[in-house]
């Protein structure tokens, strides 16, 4: 066996004239050819602690059939600041095979153990009165045993909020929590357990969506499909379940699933993107759907904001130009403290 690369480099800690030496993993690489004619590599490298850009800009032809997606490459070069971020100015690079480095070490992680993640989100689903949407809850996120262990690792999305493992649990999570003290607020105005089911099965189906055993990207099925489609197939796959378990057992506690209520379920997943240019079929057409659209769209952009902030390098109180939002931002005093760290 061979010995593995030790990693005690990481991104997070990387600053202005740092010199590198580190095995990566290779997130996105392309060819492109610079303002001088001259091709070099643009590189996106990877580790557990965040991601980082890179350009190589010699023996480029040699080199750029061993630095693709998802190898791991021993990377020696300098870092340096471009328009307030950071990147890597590649000297030289070298491909490893899988068993030299700690797979580990490559996967984004967020700050929330999976574990007590998972057990407040099923303290949630416990809090629940409606039989048929607790029961709906329960056969997805507690009796699958396949949902469980990929709740646990994946992300939300591959890039914007929550990219990281366990961080579509944070994010249901979270929302959860969210929509719980709007539903108290409104009262008997909006439906508290509906809004659970939203929150629980809106992005659902990006336990397939994505891959995320290396870098995240999209499944074959994800690209094809995506995860309204594959959310809703869930819930009616689902729902047959338990209605055909109902009729084996003639369990008297509660009845057969209503399709109203499968219809409301279903149109929280179609409908919480919002509008149909961002990828909704169907815009929200109940109060519930459209209180699930604004709490998940706070929430991802609250979480994609604070992390931007955590890895800006930037010296003072303002950040780099966020180009997603199309802003900068003043850092609040955890910003500032997590730079100076």
């Amino acid at each position: 066996m061979s010995q593995k690369r030790v990693k005690s480099q990481f991104i997070k800690n990387l600053r202005d004239k740092d010199d590198v030496a580190s095995p990566f993993l290779i997130k996105y690489s392309a060819v492109a050819v610079g303002k001088n004619g001259k091709p070099y590599l643009n590189l996106i490298l990877i580790d557990q602690s965040g991601e980082v850009e890179a350009r190589l800009w010699d023996a480029v032809p040699e080199l750029a059939s061993q630095a693709v997606r998802d190898a791991f490459v021993w990377v020696e070069g300098r870092c340096q600041l471009f328009q307030g971020r950071r990147q890597i100015v590649v000297k030289s690079l070298q491909a490893l095979r899988e068993d030299e480095v700690e797979i580990s070490d490559y996967q984004a992680k967020g700050a929330v153990d999976p574990e007590a993640l998972y057990e407040e989100l099923k303290r949630l689903i416990g809090s629940m009165k409606d039989p048929h949407y607790r029961a709906l809850a329960e056969a997805v996120l507690i009796e699958d045993a396949d949902v469980v262990d990929r709740l646990k690792r994946a992300p939300a999305a591959k890039a914007h909020h929550h990219a990281y493992i366990a961080g579509l649990l944070e994010h249901i999570v979270s929302m959860t929590g969210l929509l719980d003290q709007v539903a108290q607020h409104y009262g008997e105005t909006l439906d508290r357990d509906l809004l659970f089911l939203g929150s629980f099965f809106h992005d659902i189906a990006k336990l397939w969506e994505l891959e995320y055993e290396r870098a995240i990207d999209y499944t074959d099925e994800g690209r094809l499909v995506g995860h309204l489609v594959m959310g809703v197939e869930l819930i009616e796959k689902k729902v047959q379940h338990l209605n055909d378990e109902f009729l084996k057992s003639g369990n008297g506690a509660r009845s057969l699933f209503p399709d109203e209520k499968k219809l409301l379920v279903k149109h929280l997943v179609v409908a919480h993107h919002g509008r149909l240019e961002y990828g909704s079929p169907k815009t929200p057409q109940t109060l519930e759907a459209w209180v699930l659209h604004l709490v998940d769209d706070l929430d991802s952009k609250v979480n994609a904001i604070k992390n931007f902030m955590m890895q800006d390098q930037s010296p003072g109180k303002w950040t780099a130009l966020h180009k997603n939002f199309g802003s900068y931002f003043l850092k609040p005093a955890w910003a500032m403290k997590a730079q100076d760290e």
